[in-house]
């Protein structure tokens, strides 16, 4: 049981009843009851952060479209409601209706947890991995990953989280593993790190989540920020720990992901770099080190989502180079990260059995953040 007022673990859970990528209340009821079924089995005093984010018009919200468990005594529920006015004030808000970013660095910056886990909402732990956490042996100065599994999303219809576990471990689609490529120190000090699928694992102090002011928000369509936020916190000092097995997270298959949905425009005359004579590999190898070249010199690529621009993969690794080698700081967001300055609508859903006291801020905003002392 807490004795500090505080939670151990928070998970920060951003989301919209739209409807994305197919079946979505389903992949997210699976996921919440799954979730608060283990905190409660392994006694993890936590809190859950739901930010409901631009909530459409003519739909439930999120806290009133989930069937939320009774008698819970681990773990208490928050949700915090970003409304439409505010994410119209980011660019290119009229044509991406969510911001992955900011909708993660808003509850990040209010949760009160010793460790920030940020979620998806088609996610199965496995209970190897929650009884890790259990284990309370976190280290402040350390960033967790764990490799993802894709699951075929029939998991869905199973109704008990034995039964779903149990399916998921027959019926792996894809897994998103740690592979390193380098022997010894990484080629060029650039380090291997476990960028795969990491948007959906990233397990760390509250200490380093609000030293490094959260995901990188430049971008309202989320390209790499999960990716610059693994660099950014490795050049801070956070050593990355990689969990192996049996700890495995699964991830539920859907419709419309992000790299089907991602373009990266063409550089120039790279068109004519495909030779008949050679093997397709090898095209390939020719037209990636093209792009590497005309990226060294400057160029810069465009890479966008339904229309959005957003950060390409090659930009991408030249801003991780020059934070590693301390030529770019490795905050990315100003002081008013997580939507810092927004008074927002804050409701209790449930209070652990720990945190008796804890009332909803009127209207959120910087009293209801509860930040460290500032960097």
């Amino acid at each position: 049981m807490s004795s500090s007022g505080k939670p151990y673990l928070s998970v920060v859970v951003p989301s919209r009843n739209d409807d994305h990528g197919g079946n979505t209340l389903r992949r997210m009821q699976v996921f919440f009851s799954g979730l608060l079924e283990q905190l409660e089995k392994h006694r993890i005093d936590a809190e859950l952060v739901l930010v409901d984010w631009n909530p459409p018009a003519g739909r439930p919200l999120l806290r009133d479209a989930i069937k939320w468990p009774p008698g819970l005594k681990h773990c208490t529920i928050r949700n915090i409601v970003v409304p439409p006015e505010v994410h119209r004030k980011f660019d290119h808000g009229d044509k991406a209706p969510f911001h992955f970013a900011a909708a993660n660095n808003c509850g990040i910056r209010r949760a009160r947890g010793e460790y920030i886990l940020p979620a998806g909402i088609d996610l199965l732990y496995s209970d190897d991995l929650m009884a890790f956490i259990a284990g309370r042996n976190l280290k402040s100065d350390e960033r967790y990953r764990v490799s993802r599994y894709d699951v075929d999303r029939n998991v869905v219809r199973y109704d008990t989280l034995p039964e779903q576990l149990d399916f998921c471990r027959e019926n792996v689609i894809l897994v998103k593993a740690y592979k390193k490529k380098h022997a010894g120190k990484a080629r060029n000090a650039f380090p291997e790190l476990h960028t795969s699928a990491c948007g959906d694992f990233q397990l760390m102090s509250r200490h380093y989540w609000h030293l490094l002011r959260g995901f990188r928000e430049a971008d309202i369509v989320d390209g790499h920020c999960d990716g610059v936020l693994s660099y950014a916190s490795y050049a801070a000092g956070v050593k990355e720990v990689v969990l192996g097995e049996p700890l495995r997270l699964y991830h539920i298959d859907h419709d419309e992901k992000y790299t089907e949905r991602t373009r990266e425009a063409r550089f120039p005359l790279e068109n004519r770099l495909s030779f008949t004579s050679l093997p397709a590999p090898l095209n390939a190898w020719v037209r990636a080190a093209y792009r590497r070249l005309l990226t060294i010199f400057g160029y810069k690529t465009r890479t966008s989502t339904h229309g959005v621009p957003t950060l390409g993969f090659l930009e991408y690794r030249r801003l991780a180079k020059e934070m590693l080698r301390g030529k770019r700081s490795y905050i990315c967001n100003d002081e008013d990260w997580g939507l810092g300055q927004e008074k927002l609508e804050e409701h209790v859903i449930h209070r652990a059995d720990w945190d008796r006291e804890y009332e909803a801020p009127d209207k959120g905003g910087r009293e209801g953040a509860d930040e460290p002392e500032k960097y």
